[in-house]
């Protein structure tokens, strides 16, 4: 009963929104993983190491590979650095959903290539863990380092008791990323549409494929 009222209601807001000009114009999903033993030991791939976040050290260099490794991402539009990062900084000193201590490097060297930034929590479901971030640098894919982050990640969740993990990723994804999760047996627990409306003509400045 309850999810027919949820999708007669959400029938009613399409077509509302439809309406007003809105199209849609993209999903995402929330995944889950819940683990009732520990996940896999990562597999880390030859040369490179996962390890801590080093605090007061890497703030400027995590920055740097999450805005490369993020430019694959559907949408994405390049900010100034200088206020990417403040607002960084910031949250980390100020925002007590920030827990450094659940952030992690995959480094090659004095290389990051990778990496995996969670949250202690999420608001409406404490009992979950949350991977905010997790991404990996165009020279290091197609090596499992993905995967192996997420097992590191999942692992450490499990150690300090969270037995579910989640994160939200575009349904879309141009990198396959839906397809990581679900080989680290993560499930779709929730699907979000994003709508948009033209207000006037003009340049797209937002990632809309993959180049070479």
């Amino acid at each position: 009963m309850g999810s027919g009222k949820a999708k007669m209601t959400a029938d009613v807001a399409q077509e509302l929104l439809g309406q007003q000009g809105y199209q849609l114009a993209r999903h995402a999903f929330r995944m889950v993983i819940e683990m009732d033993e520990p996940p896999p030991e990562p597999v880390v791939p030859e040369g490179l190491i996962i390890r801590p976040f080093v605090r007061g050290q890497e703030e400027c260099a995590v920055l740097l590979a999450v805005r490369e490794a993020f430019k694959d991402q559907w949408g994405y539009v390049e900010r100034p650095f200088e206020e990417e990062y403040k607002e960084l900084v910031h949250r980390i000193d100020k925002d007590p959903g920030y827990d450094p201590s659940l952030w992690f490097v995959a480094t090659e060297g004095k290389e990051i290539a990778g990496m995996s930034l969670c949250h202690p929590k999420v608001v409406e479901d404490p009992d979950m863990g949350w991977v905010h971030v997790l991404g990996v640098r165009r020279p290091w894919r197609r090596q499992g380092l993905a995967l192996a982050l997420l097992h590191h990640t999942f692992g450490e969740f499990y150690r300090r008791g969270k037995r579910k993990v989640g994160l939200g990723v575009d349904a879309q994804s141009l990198t396959g990323a839906t397809r990581l999760y679900e080989k680290a047996r993560m499930y779709v627990q929730r699907q979000y549409a994003t709508y948009e409306k033209e207000l006037r003509p003009g340049e797209d400045l937002s990632t809309q494929s993959v180049e070479d």
